[in-house]
């Protein structure tokens, strides 16, 4: 698989937590979140080329 950039587009819902997450300083809530979200959405990113 082929490095490249990648953009994330998050929904509302998810947006909310995030911006939720920064403001409770909840970082194992980030680290699950980052874990449930990213590698899938990378994953999708890099294989629509």
């Amino acid at each position: 698989m082929r490095l490249r950039k990648v953009i994330v587009a998050l929904t509302p819902e998810q947006a909310q937590e995030v911006l939720r997450i920064e403001l409770d300083n909840d970082a194992e809530g980030a680290l699950k979140f980052l874990r449930k979200i990213l590698p899938k959405r990378v994953k999708e990113a890099l294989q629509t080329r």
